[in-house]
């Protein structure tokens, strides 16, 4: 997801002329409203198969009607199959196996009933015949939904984003990042001119009447049901296509505003190529090169849609010399879509590592001190109020806390100064791909889930050394630790202060008078040799995450943000 540290400069002005032409809002089930929460028992009993959508979209009264489909295998045998979907839409049938079946509501749940009893092994076919206005997104895609825009001439312009709510805002789901269906046909009827556009690969266009058109659409891969958007518009469809490190030919698709076609053409030579370039180098193939590589201009800011990411950013690069947005929405087709994280707790895995490649792209293309400003700029906007991964059941609100970022970014920092760059990479490869040895891979590549142990069971491997207590200190505690000085005219003693005393034995850059030299920790502390006109400057090139009193406390940063909304 792009980082909340924005929210404020890019407050989307179309999302509040949506809301505003929908006065009466009804506030979304809490069920609803919270992906990935925990099974049930009747969820648990399905494994899904695959997903369908027939949706036609009307804009003119900002309502959808179609029909979900899910194809389930029974894991547990049982009598009923749950899904997931948005209570203020009218269902009108369900089909179990082709045949009208009874079902309960409540809230967002529905519960299926089969006529027979299912065993183990089984497959079971449903379809939801739906129809009605969905949830219109507050401020997407922090707060999802739907947005319902329109272009300077009044064209209808529209996109979902729903990564903390969940597909049950769009569609009848499962709603779980841990269940990806293994692919997803779409089908989307629109108005003519307008196009539609979402996951996977462009199957066909056809004609429905004289006045409609239905886009088809079909995603093999293994997605997150959060990642499934629905954009529609009045796009010109930019095809090109690169060579992948692994000598595969990779289709390229932005659909962009008709208006907008040459920017994105520019935008697509002059910064996507370079930047798929870089990661390709750095990491392995691009995930999903047998689908596309694909981007459409959204009324909202961006959103890390698998192979269909969305970018709205105007096509203005800002200040580090090439377009954020693009660069991290890009992270993500790794850090999200080819790892998932199982459970919200791990999701530094996605954003923290989604953050950290816009800097370490900052250095590839422009050196050390691009490098550090923006390091240095994210240090700056640390919280520091709760633990990157926290412990227990969580939200999705807590989850996407901003520290996920800054300070999961800064993690990966000191471990890769703590490393070195070829062990870093090797593990980040291992990750993600399974393998180190990534460049020779072919397609389809499969994704897996990871969770933070995960990670540092993969570092700790690669470097022979136990890291575990770094982790333990940076995402498990809120507050970071802290090196207190003390100095005499002979000796300098600094002492690592850390929550609850847990241990702390990271080394040190220390300058003295212009000579550095990196001095290890005996129980927690250092001491160096000093005389009183020594200049000592500790840890100069800011290589080590710890507590500095210019970002203040959580409470005065808690303070400071609510000034700043």
């Amino acid at each position: 997801m792009t980082p909340k540290n924005h929210l404020i400069k890019t407050l989307i002005s179309t999302s509040l002329i949506a809301l505003t032409a929908c006065s009466s809002i009804a506030p979304l089930d809490p069920i609803i409203g919270d992906t990935g929460k925990p099974f049930s028992d009747v969820a648990n009993s399905t494994d899904v198969i695959s997903y369908g959508l027939d949706l036609e979209i009307f804009p003119n009264n900002q309502s959808i009607a179609g029909i979900g489909y899910s194809e389930f295998l029974i894991t547990q045998n049982t009598t009923q199959v749950e899904l997931k979907l948005d209570s203020r839409f009218d269902i009108s049938e369900v089909l179990v196996d082709g045949t009208s079946a009874r079902f309960q509501r409540s809230g967002g749940v529905i519960t299926i009933n089969l006529e027979n009893p299912k065993t183990i092994g089984d497959v079971v076919n449903v379809a939801v015949h739906y129809s009605g206005k969905p949830h219109v997104a507050l401020n997407a895609p922090w707060s999802g939904g739907f947005v319902w825009s329109q272009t300077e001439d009044g064209t209808p312009w529209i996109a979902t984003a729903v990564q903390g709510e969940g597909c049950d805002l769009i569609w009848p789901c499962k709603d779980h990042f841990g269940d990806k269906a293994q692919s997803m046909a779409i089908s989307l009827t629109v108005p003519k001119p307008l196009s539609a556009v979402t996951n996977g690969v462009l199957q066909s266009i056809d004609s429905v009447g004289t006045d409609k058109q239905k886009f088809n659409w079909l995603l093999s891969v293994p997605a997150s049901d959060y990642n499934i958007a629905l954009n529609i518009g009045p796009f010109t469809r930019i095809q090109q296509s690169y060579t992948s490190v692994n000598g595969q030919d990779v289709p390229i698709e932005f659909w962009a505003l008709n208006q907008n076609v040459t920017k994105a053409e520019t935008l697509i030579n002059d910064d996507l190529m370079q930047q798929i370039s870089f990661y390709e180098e750095l990491l392995g193939p691009y995930p999903w090169g047998d689908q596309k590589l694909g981007f459409v201009e959204t009324p909202h800011l961006g959103m890390e849609h698998q192979t269909i990411n969305a970018y709205g950013k105007n096509y203005v690069r800002d200040k580090n010399g090439f377009d954020w947005l693009l660069h991290h929405e890009l992270a993500h087709e790794w850090f999200g879509n080819l790892i998932t994280h199982e459970e919200l707790n791990d999701a530094w895995l996605h954003e923290g590592f989604g953050l950290y490649m816009q800097p370490v792209y900052s250095l590839y293309k422009f050196g050390n001190a691009a490098y550090t400003h923006t390091m240095y700029q994210s240090y700056l906007g640390l919280v520091n109020c709760h633990p990157v991964v926290m412990e227990g059941v969580i939200t999705s609100d807590q989850a996407f806390n901003s520290d996920i970022y800054g300070k999961g970014g800064w993690t990966l920092h000191t471990l890769r100064w703590l490393i070195g760059d070829e062990l870093f990479w090797k593990a980040t490869r291992e990750l993600l791909y399974g393998t180190t040895e990534t460049a020779s891979l072919t397609y389809p590549i499969a994704p897996r889930y990871r969770n933070t142990q995960d990670f540092i069971d993969i570092v700790n491997k690669m470097t022979g050394e136990d890291f575990s207590w770094m982790f333990e200190v940076y995402l498990k505690q809120a507050a970071l630790p802290e090196l207190i000085q003390s100095r005499t005219d002979t000796e300098l003693t600094l002492t690592w202060q850390t929550p609850d005393n847990l241990a702390f034995p990271m080394p040190i850059t220390i300058s003295i008078n212009g000579k550095t030299a990196i001095y290890t920790t005996n129980d927690d502390q250092i001491t160096v040799s000093v005389s009183p006109k020594d200049h000592v400057i500790i840890d100069p090139e800011m290589k080590v995450l710890r507590y500095i009193p210019i970002i203040g406390l959580c409470e005065e940063n808690q303070a400071k943000r609510k000034q700043k909304r």
